[in-house]
């Protein structure tokens, strides 16, 4: 009996441990199953698309793909890898469980490298051989090739056709590629650039931008702050940096100094206009300021020299500057025209004078074409082979923008019979649904053209991007071809143009620019440890920085504390729209982190210093001097909705938090701004606030600020400032350490 049963526990415990083995087995076989990635590296031209494959996948899971790098490549839900622009990124693949418990599992990481675009079969012949900028078609039309100087933009010969004509089989016109003028670098097709949406994250708006050589220059907006219209350079119309500003300081009166309750806030420098002229081999730019004039600006050079100025107490809104002949001339409010000269002044160093010759008078009507234009403003100017060309921007009365030309063959002499109207951009990019316009237009050495316009994009300001741009488009679909007019679009994944004229289109790829790409970073924003050990009187600080309205000069300072940006109270303020010397730089999108660190004993009760945003209305994290003589944290703002609480005297903070710990002594605080931005998938436009003791362990303090954008307040997109103010008494003073970006 004990022999039978230990028979059988033996052939119990055999059978268990076979089923255990097969039981294992199984579980061998399912991991073996499981998904994984069948792609390991993958490699990707700019502008091409390749797939992510996945072995073993189940309905039970889904899958996400990731990219580290979304400059370089960006991939779609379904791993779809699109090259953006050379370089490499990696892509991270994760599989989750469709149903209960969300249970995540990362199945590996795909090596993404990007390289430049391949030539194509119809594309980039000789220097001096014809380049087709319309779809191909087997049947074209040439025209003698020109020669290119380092100025002077060439396009087709103007055409008979007045507008976009219907044609049973229309056939693309051939533009000729000109020969490069000596010196020009000849194009890399492997190293081109490559300009996604927006092109510059950052309030850039009202942009003009012209070629001189191989060389772009770009103005832009900035109201109140100086110096005055930064003069941009690039050599790619994608890495820009700041080389010089045409205005280094507004005249010598109240609205631009803060005094007497006066300011500038929404007004200053104006949508400004820059050329070029052969002739006088000079830089010129102009723009107006609402409540004080029109200003216009000279230099030789235009990155390294000093500007000489030109006023009349005359309003031209949003001016466009044109050369004609010996004429120069203004096209303002939209369509009005009026020549002009520039008197030199007779004082040394003094302020021309800008001359009116003869009247203004409107060139056409603004319903010519049959639009009806409500905002219509924004003019941009040009002559292009037999035509002259007015670009602007044009608005149904909602907030959807539109780019609209004119042209004609005649210009100061015109009758408005010779202007012909067509609207040539009407759309948005997958990044943003706002419309992108009031721009113009600019050639390269090697004879493409590019449009240049901008978009609202709420509290991160009005950002500019860069379109193709088709002078002999033909829409096929609808039989309709557009000879000699700029139409704006972009380039799809056939490589062929398509132009956008509808509320509902987008620019729907990254845009490959037919230049070649820079090896320099931009330069819109950066950071200063405010070591200046040659400073001088006169000198300036980096180009990055601008102050809130002029500065004054006896209470700044980065010498009397040598490494340190130093703010002295002048004069009660009261806020910080009325705090003079500010330091402000730009923000960039869609997230961004302004730092710097503050020594604060020399403050009086009363004062308030600190680091602020400042949007539609301004938050601020910051040291406040109570009454009796204490330090300490606080953080505050004037509104957290976007009310339009104006930059006005009587406006006053209001402190939402407020540290335990007393500041001692010098003790140095640190101070930080995180900001998110509205993108096409994230609504944030907010920023936190930070600060420490110690440089490293960091406490967020106050409210999270809401950002906005208030064409009533300061008509500009989000600033960080360093600012020090008194509301009691002046004679107080802090120093700056440093400040930081991300």
């Amino acid at each position: 009996m004990q022999i039978a049963s230990r028979k059988v526990i033996a052939v119990l415990m055999v059978s268990a441990l076979c089923i255990t083995t097969l039981s294992s087995a199984g579980s061998d076989v399912e991991a073996k199953a499981k998904a994984s990635l069948k792609t390991k590296k993958i490699s990707v031209k700019v502008g091409k698309k390749k797939s992510i494959l996945i072995k073993n996948k189940t309905k039970k899971y889904s899958y996400s793909f990731t990219s580290s790098n979304k400059q370089v490549a960006k991939v779609t839900s379904k791993g779809k890898v699109t090259g953006i622009k050379a370089g490499k990124a990696t892509v991270t693949v994760k599989e989750v469980l469709k149903k209960g418990k969300k249970k995540k599992r990362t199945l590996g990481k795909v090596k993404v490298t990007v390289t430049g675009m391949k030539k194509k079969n119809v594309a980039t012949p000789a220097a001096t051989e014809p380049v087709n900028k319309a779809a191909p078609t087997a049947e074209v039309k040439t025209t003698p090739t020109a020669t290119l100087s380092a100025t002077a933009p060439v396009k087709p010969t103007a055409s008979a056709t007045p507008a976009a004509t219907e044609t049973a089989a229309p056939t693309p016109i051939v533009t000729p590629r000109p020969t490069l003028a000596p010196g020009m670098p000849e194009l890399d097709k492997n190293n081109l650039a490559v300009a996604d949406y927006p092109g510059i994250a950052s309030d850039v708006p009202d942009l003009d931008i012209i070629r001189v050589g191989q060389n772009y220059y770009m103005v832009s907006t900035t109201m109140n702050l100086v110096p005055g219209v930064p003069i941009m350079k690039s050599t790619d119309l994608v890495h820009w940096e700041i080389v010089n500003y045409a205005c280094n300081r507004f005249p010598d009166k109240d609205l631009f100094n803060l005094e007497n309750g006066q300011q500038t806030y929404k007004n200053g420098s104006w949508a400004a206009s820059i050329k070029y002229n052969e002739k006088t081999k000079l830089f010129y730019v102009i723009y107006n300021v609402n409540k004080d004039g029109f200003y216009c600006y000279t230099t030789p050079d235009i990155e390294n020299g000093t500007w000489k100025a030109y006023y009349i107490q005359t309003s031209f809104h949003d001016p466009a500057l044109i050369f004609d002949g010996d004429g120069m001339y203004v096209i303002y409010n939209g369509n009005n025209i009026q020549k002009i000269s520039l008197k030199e002044s007779s004082a040394e160093g003094g302020i021309g004078e800008v001359v009116k010759e003869g009247g203004s008078r409107a060139l056409f009507n603004k319903t010519l074409g049959g639009f009806n234009w409500s905002l219509w403003e924004g003019a941009h100017a040009y002559k292009i082979g037999d035509y002259y060309y007015l670009m602007m921007i044009g608005s149904y009365g909602s907030w959807f923008r539109r780019e609209v030309c004119y042209r004609s063959k005649k210009l100061y002499d015109s009758k408005a019979s010779d202007w012909e109207a067509q609207l040539i951009f009407e759309g948005s990019t997958y990044e943003y649904g706002t419309g992108i316009a009031q721009g113009g237009i600019v050639d390269t050495i090697y004879g493409d053209w590019y449009g240049f316009l901008f978009q609202d994009h709420d509290g991160l300001g009005r950002v500019p991007s860069i379109l193709a741009v088709n002078w002999d488009y033909v829409d096929t679909k609808n039989n309709k071809a557009y000879p000699d007019w700029p139409m704006m679009g972009y380039y799809d994944d056939k490589g062929n143009f398509v132009n956008c004229l509808g509320t509902s289109q987008k620019v729907k790829n990254p845009l490959t620019i037919q230049l070649n790409k820079s090896d320099k970073e931009s330069y819109i924003v950066g950071d200063d440890d405010f070591s200046y050990p040659d400073f001088k009187e006169g000198d300036s600080l980096k180009k990055v920085w601008q102050w809130n309205h002029n500065p004054d000069d006896a209470n700044w300072s980065v010498t009397e504390n040598p490494g340190y940006y130093r703010i002295k109270n002048g004069k009660v303020a009261g806020n910080i729209w009325f705090a003079r010397n500010s330091l402000t730089q730009r923000t960039v999108g869609p997230n961004f982190t302004s730092e710097t660190c503050v020594l604060t004993e020399n403050m009086k009760p009363g004062d308030y210093a600190g680091l602020a945003a400042i949007s539609a209305h301004y938050g601020m994290v910051g040291v406040k001097c109570d009454e009796k003589g204490n330090r300490y944290v606080f953080q505050g703002c004037n509104s957290n909705t976007n009310s339009g609480a104006k930059a006005e005297k009587e406006d006053k903070i209001e402190e939402n938090a407020v540290s335990e710990e007393k500041i001692e002594g010098n003790a140095p605080v640190y101070l930080k701004i995180e900001y998110a931005f509205n993108t096409g998938n994230t609504r944030a436009d907010r920023a936190n606030f930070f600060y420490s003791l110690d440089g490293e362990n960091w406490k967020s303090i106050g409210e999270t600020f809401s950002l906005g954008f208030d064409t009533s307040t300061t008509f500009m997109g989000t600033r960080s400032w360093l600012v020090n103010y008194a509301t009691k008494e002046a004679g107080g003073y802090v120093d700056f350490d440093y400040y930081k970006v991300k």
